[in-house]
């Protein structure tokens, strides 16, 4: 749209991740730079940049496979080679904290806030100590089948080809097929990891999703149960599965099956087997009511005890993040009148669809509570103070990146992300130059077992997913079965959050 204007303009693109997934990633934007011309660089001995990341991304996959002890970040410099780095060097400006901090001086940009050795907390889940542990809830959603999200599994096996060929994706050219059978099985894998997360985050978002997947089970079975008596010959070639006629003769939100295909006996069991253990687990979530609730309860002494003894002389704002919205809904409805009673401090709840605030008449957009909750980092005009100032703000990763928040202190992570960088992102929000607080503290709520055992269990649950690659490099197999690569994935998980616990990690220090 600029160039077709006709005008002269400069444009500049600013990314926080230039490499997200693979260094093709880099190689497009190098593309969109100098408007599709692989030659561009030349003149700086370059001959191809195509090649270059190309070449860089292979050894870069083969420094990922040797043993631990060759696989170091000199070894890797070295493997690079001279080329991507010279490419490197022509485009690409870097500037770190470390390099902010060494060659700039902090006089004119204002100075980094000492960041204090993260505080961990492990709940428990229940004050009156009923509720499971956090390992038999693991077992229980593991025993799930979640056979209502996956009916092509009970496709009966005359019957199968039939789907295969309605439902499966040609991949490149006709050499592969990709079946819907496999995508079931990995969204049946990610429903599972999802339960677990929710149970690790807050037990009413637990309930809510057991809740809604027994609400599923239940549809399934009453449609089975309606439809046993007269199921009448067609054939799934012949028919559009869509047509509200044929509503009460198909199962399945996204991919349509005929009852009459399905090995109804079968799954029949399953759906029963699941919907006995949802129920269980759904009257045993329901049970925790917010009194009982024992990981709210330590979020109310870690915030009370703030707001007492502040970090920096008058400060008492403190930011809590989740990453789901239920849990940031609760945590609204739990703390904001008691912070107000108790304290008389205001809050907000920012999440992707909702804001809420308790200050009367406040507009309820996102740019003006996060003013109010950082007036001075947003640079509010003297003339809108009126809107008043918010202590406490409850959020999800909406605002997890590109907020200036830092007149803030101390944050809060009430469940752990899985990626230890969403956790740096959360905290860059105070952790930032300019700050006017001497120290900032970061607290991290972990589940009440041990780091190890809780990244076997994640592994477990998910199993070996199968991973759709979908970017569109078509320098990989399309499918690939994630058994190497996970490991050395989880390896480095378990490494960046054993040291979350004792530090607050930099982006450019991730190994």
């Amino acid at each position: 749209k600029i160039i077709k204007e006709g005008v002269k303009t400069r444009v500049l693109m600013l990314s926080a991740t230039p490499v997200n997934n693979r260094l093709a990633d880099l190689r497009n934007q190098i593309l969109f730079a100098t408007e599709g011309d692989d030659t561009a660089f030349l003149e700086h001995g370059i001959l191809s940049i195509e090649n270059t990341t190309r070449l860089a991304q292979l050894q870069f996959n083969r420094w990922l496979d040797m043993d631990e002890a060759s696989r170091t970040p000199s070894r890797l410099v070295e493997m690079l080679g001279f080329d991507y780095f010279k490419l490197l060097d022509i485009l690409t400006i870097a500037r770190s904290r470390k390099h902010i901090e060494k060659y700039y001086g902090t006089t004119e940009t204002g100075r980094f806030p000492e960041r204090l050795k993260p505080i961990n907390i492990k709940s428990d889940v229940d004050r009156a100590g009923e509720f499971s542990s956090i390992r038999e809830i693991n077992l229980e959603i593991r025993r799930l089948t979640l056979a209502a999200y996956a009916p092509l599994r009970y496709v009966l096996p005359a019957k199968q080809a039939a789907y295969d060929a309605k439902y499966s994706t040609e991949i490149r050219g006709g050499e592969s097929f990709f079946r819907q059978v496999d995508r079931e099985e990995s969204l049946v894998h990610l429903v599972r990891v999802n339960v677990l997360k929710r149970m690790e985050s807050a037990v009413p978002s637990f309930a809510l999703t057991v809740g809604r997947q027994l609400k599923h089970v239940e549809s399934t079975l009453a449609k089975i149960e309606a439809q046993e008596e007269e199921l009448e010959e067609i054939d799934v070639a012949e028919v559009d599965l869509d047509d509200p006629m044929f509503e009460s003769l198909v199962v399945g939100r996204k991919v349509k099956v005929l009852l009459k295909d399905v090995d109804l006996i079968r799954w029949k069991q399953d759906l029963i087997e699941d919907r006995n253990r949802l129920r269980i687990l759904h009257d045993a979530a329901k049970q925790i009511s917010a009194a009982r609730d024992a990981k709210l309860e330590n979020l109310r002494q870690v915030i009370e005890q703030k707001v007492n003894e502040p970090l920096n002389e008058g400060n008492r704002k403190v930011l809590v993040f989740t990453a789901f919205a239920d849990t940031a809904e609760y945590l609204y409805e739990q703390l904001a009148p008691w912070a107000k009673e108790r304290f008389g401090m205001e809050s907000a709840l920012v999440t992707g669809d909702g804001r809420r605030s308790t200050i009367q008449g406040q507009r309820k957009d996102m740019a003006t509570i996060l003013t109010a909750f950082a007036p001075r980092a947003k640079e509010r005009p003297e003339d809108l103070s009126s809107e008043g100032d918010l202590d406490l703000l409850i959020a999800t990763d909406c605002i997890s990146e590109g907020q200036n928040l830092q007149d803030c202190d101390y944050l809060i992570n009430y469940d752990i992300h899985w990626n230890p960088v969403r956790i740096i992102q959360r905290f860059g929000r105070i952790d930032r130059i300019g700050s006017p607080n001497e120290r900032i503290q970061l607290v991290n709520f972990w589940p009440n077992i041990e780091l190890e055992e809780y990244i076997n269990l994640e592994q477990r649950v998910s199993g070996r997913m199968v991973l759709l690659d979908i970017s569109a490099t078509g320098e990989e197999n399309l499918i690939e079965q994630q058994s190497g690569n996970q490991m050395n994935d989880l390896e480095y998980r378990r490494k960046q959050l054993l040291k979350l616990q004792d530090a607050v990690i930099d982006l450019e220090d991730l190994s």
